[in-house]
């Protein structure tokens, strides 16, 4: 039975939002990786790059997925006017943003390829439409593009999820646990992906026990530290097993150190629910609500920029020391600056979403008026 969520449980989850999109951020300057299978043959850089990057940061998009099921189900009744609303819905809040920044990606990446003096006329009109439409440049939004196929297919979801003794779920999982990827690609991009499919299921299946997620942040704090240090030994595990770990459309992975990584990944989105839980706050409350404006930008072509311009001046092993935080705080004060002085911009490019909607969310007072906002995708994640 569906419970009203309380204030503590909205606030957790702009505070998972901002620290997951944090860790996208990372995701996409990490600059050093191991590359063997032999330990001894990386370096303590690659090790704790890998570390961040190949294993805390891997909860983002499970919990991004998580969110966008959760909220979608939350007010689905099942009907066609339900689902045609919540259709249109989406429109203005993942497929604008999607087009908007796509288009503008797409289009920078001609204009640097004619300024390189590289030939562009091989592509065709239909494969720039391809690739602003299917796979843009900013990699990031292949995760928009999921959604997308998730909202169109929720009908479908809501069914299987809904089979009996769960048994629709427990075959979604299996697929996630395995690795196995049924979708088709299409423009170098899975129709879907297993592990958004799986979250944004478990997302659907979680508002029948709403209740839970509650009772897993009130955990004493020696509980929610126990789950962190189990979920940092099984990222060391996995990664003392097999360093050079990679699934991302290869399979550089033993069965093992697979099953370690998906182990590491449910026990990282609980303590990452758990940890937020303890870390609420307005200021992080509100911060939250520039997170998918700094998804949106925070790639390419920016990426493609500052390495040009750090490139000269570091070795390419650091980058991700000094471009990491650097951008993820940049973007952040963008957004935040955006907010303050064009907020009605900021709004309309993110589909509503800004740190005056994210107070809103949450039950807080704002002082300027806000837009609609809608709260299954507060933010998004790539890799």
């Amino acid at each position: 039975m569906r419970t009203e969520l309380s204030a503590e449980t909205k606030q957790t989850y702009q505070v998972v939002a901002l620290l997951a999109t944090v860790f996208v951020v990372a995701i996409h300057y990490q600059s050093a990786a191991p590359i063997s299978a032999s330990l001894e043959a990386a370096s303590t850089n690659q090790l704790v790059q890998e570390f961040l990057i190949g294993g805390v940061a891997r909860f983002a998009v499970p919990m991004f997925a998580f969110a966008a099921g959760f909220f979608y189900f939350r007010s689905d009744d099942g009907s066609l006017g339900c689902y045609l609303r919540k259709i249109r819905q989406r429109c203005r809040s993942v497929l604008l943003p999607y087009l908007v920044f796509g288009g503008f990606a797409t289009a920078i990446w001609l204009v640097s390829r004619l300024a390189d003096g590289k030939s562009i006329g091989e592509m065709s009109t239909l494969n720039l439409l391809a690739t602003w439409l299917l796979r843009p440049p900013a990699e990031q939004l292949w995760f928009l593009r999921d959604l997308m196929v998730l909202i169109i297919a929720a009908p479908v979801i809501r069914q299987i999820v809904r089979l009996p003794s769960s048994a629709g779920l427990w075959g979604v999982g299996l697929l996630w646990l395995s690795h196995y990827q049924p979708f088709p690609l299409v423009h170098g991009w899975y129709l879907l992906h297993t592990e958004t499919l799986f979250f944004f299921c478990v997302g659907c299946e979680a508002n029948q026990h709403s209740e839970a997620l509650d009772r897993l942040g009130r955990l004493s704090t020696p509980t929610v530290l126990g789950f962190v240090i189990v979920w940092i030994d099984l990222i060391i595990a996995r990664i003392m097993l097999r360093p050079d770990f990679d699934c991302w459309y290869t399979t550089d992975y033993s069965v093992e150190s697979l099953l370690l990584h998906k182990a590491s990944i449910l026990c990282g989105c609980f303590s990452i629910w758990m940890v937020a839980w303890k870390l609420r706050h307005p200021a992080l409350v509100r911060l939250s609500g520039a997170a998918f404006f700094v998804y949106l930008i925070h790639e390419f072509p920016l990426r493609a920029v500052l390495e040009r311009i750090i490139g000269t001046m570091l070795d390419k092993g650091v980058w991700f020391w000094v471009l990491a935080p650097g951008v993820t705080a940049g973007c952040f004060a963008a957004a935040m600056l955006m907010n303050r002085f064009t907020p009605r911009v900021i709004a309309l490019v993110t589909g509503g979403r800004t740190p005056d909607s994210a107070i809103k969310l949450t039950g807080a007072e704002v002082r300027r008026p806000v837009y609609s906002v809608d709260p299954s995708s507060s933010a998004a994640t790539t890799r």
